[in-house]
């Protein structure tokens, strides 16, 4: 059976979920193994925009961000073409975007990343747009809790703007891309997704979540309600990146989209089960 799940008669019912990934490759894997031993089953279709957000931010801008997504996504490649043939934006009931924070990108700019988690803040208007830091990769950036809490990476690399009076620059530069360090920084059984049982998931989700709490809120600790993307991008960008060598948080957007379709007292249930 495909991954895009689509049942026309929960779509007359208005249920269907559009999910739309920065890449084709490692995101879908994600969710496909998250739904399936984390969520359960959901009718959804899933879609790769293959760019990075500052380029989804260009077409918006291009737009007066008044763009509609599904016809963007058509454009984009043949086969959502073929996967949302039929469809329009009124066919789905909930959109979510998953992209990274990408800080090193070419077109990269904090107040774009703004400027769009204030245009996709609810899945069913725009949609919901959920940022990993610095990259999708940090899904599995973990050893364990007490190390986890702390830790953040350097994300701005060329684009840092305090690079011109930085003695380290040189070395900083030649620093290891980060989704080189990630194998070395992590426990060996996270580099196979398909190895993601339901134990391992509810490990990760409760860290990242607790991670989440405590860049907000001060406490690591599960969450005890939601936090908007924006007020969690406003906290990176305070106690991380506008500093003399920018680093974020790392976090990943799977978790924190669990903890946001749950909701947090029913999330809890779930990983005590």
């Amino acid at each position: 059976m495909s991954d895009n799940v689509i049942d026309q008669n929960m779509s007359a019912r208005n249920e269907l979920h559009l999910f739309i990934f920065e890449g084709g490759s490692a995101e879908p894997m994600y969710v496909k193994k998250l739904e399936q031993n984390f969520m359960g089953g959901r009718i959804s279709v899933k879609t790769v925009f293959d760019a990075e957000i500052y380029q989804l931010y260009e077409f918006l801008k291009n737009e007066g961000f008044a763009l509609d997504i599904v016809n963007l996504l058509k454009e984009r490649s043949k086969k959502n073409a073929e996967l949302l043939e039929g469809y329009t934006r009124d066919s789905f009931a909930y959109i979510y975007l998953f992209f990274d924070y990408d800080a090193h990108a070419t077109k990269a700019d904090d107040d774009k990343i703004s400027q769009m988690l204030a245009f996709f803040d609810n899945e069913t208007d725009n949609g919901m747009l959920y940022i990993s830091y610095p990259m999708v990769e940090a899904i599995r950036h973990y050893k364990d809790m007490e190390s986890f809490k702390e830790l953040t990476v350097k994300c701005k690399r060329a684009n840092c703007p305090y690079k011109d009076d930085c003695e380290d620059v040189d070395a900083c530069l030649k620093e290891p891309h980060y989704k080189t360090i990630v194998p070395t920084e992590s426990r060996k059984q996270l580099t196979n997704i398909n190895g993601y049982t339901r134990e391992v998931w509810k490990e990760l989700i409760s860290a990242h979540v607790s991670k989440m709490n405590y860049l907000v809120n001060g406490r690591f600790e599960l969450p005890n309600k939601i936090e908007s993307q924006e007020l969690i991008f406003d906290k990176q960008l305070d106690k991380h990146i506008l500093h003399k060598c920018p680093k974020v948080a790392v976090l990943s957007a799977f978790p924190v989209y669990v903890l946001d379709y749950f909701g947090a007292d029913t999330l809890k249930e779930k990983l005590e089960e």
